[in-house]
């Protein structure tokens, strides 16, 4: 079973899909929007109306309400006073945020997952690795980059440090999600992360932390150059956006 599933057609063209069962209501509207967040359905700077995003979940606005607090605690989803609550948007700050912070916990991971995992941890990041080739021999640009946190997500896991995996879940992982929907047009080969990958991963398995260390604040530093370059490249294109105005009436969610 892969890390991340495909989108059916049918989910494509819904901004999130219905829930069927599910431990509670909450948590599964939070997996829901979170999955659409991630997915790009629900894109940087989307608007979050309670009514339209309850009635596709199929359930009331109150669990709806509670999930988004949830997801705001994660960085996901921010709230405008008196107006209403919205993915979160990136901007240059917001990714010198998130690629500083990597630095700095990552370095700490991966030498607690050399200290810690072992030969089994090894082979659970060259599973995930292997999935990633894949999606990028195959030229899917979503998949990879999903499969890219998923390969960072699984490092803070061997860790085998509640408060640095939580700091990885609840402070980084969905806004570099967010940020890699915002950046994907990037003019970058998908084999390049892969095999970047696939050296932090040989020099975990020989156990050579400098070395790990490095290549990960390397990898770092080059996405967070990509990310800061092709934002500012979309704002040179792109005109100067009309002041959004936010109504009560509105019930659109943008996809």
């Amino acid at each position: 079973m892969t890390v991340v599933g495909r989108v059916s057609a049918k989910a494509a063209r819904r901004s999130v899909d219905p829930i069927t069962s599910t431990p509670t209501l909450v948590t599964s509207a939070a997996q829901a929007v979170r999955e659409s967040i991630y997915d790009g359905r629900l894109g940087p700077g989307a608007r979050l109306v309670e009514a339209d995003l309850a009635q596709q979940l199929g359930i009331s606005r109150g669990p709806l309400r509670e999930a988004l607090h949830l997801l705001g605690k994660e960085g996901l989803v921010v709230t405008v006073p008196r107006h209403s609550k919205f993915v979160q948007d990136v901007d240059s700050r917001s990714v010198d945020e998130v690629y500083s912070l990597r630095k700095i916990l990552e370095a700490y991971a991966v030498e607690r997952v050399i200290a810690t995992a072992g030969k089994d941890g090894v082979n659970t990041l060259r599973q995930v690795l292997a999935e990633m080739r894949v999606a990028a021999e195959a030229g899917n640009r979503e998949l990879t980059a999903r499969l890219d946190v998923a390969f960072h997500s699984k490092l803070y896991e061997l860790a085998q440090h509640s408060l640095l995996e939580r700091a990885w879940y609840e402070n980084i992982a969905g806004k570099l999600q967010i940020v890699f929907n915002a950046t994907r047009n990037a003019d970058l080969a998908l084999k390049e992360p892969v095999r970047k990958h696939e050296l932090i991963v040989k020099a975990i398995a020989s156990r050579n932390v400098e070395r790990a260390q490095d290549l990960l604040t390397r990898h770092i530093d080059d996405a967070w150059h990509r990310a800061q370059s092709t934002l500012k490249n979309r704002a040179t294109r792109e005109p100067s956006p009309e002041p959004r105005r936010v109504t009560r009436t509105s019930r659109r969610v943008t996809p």
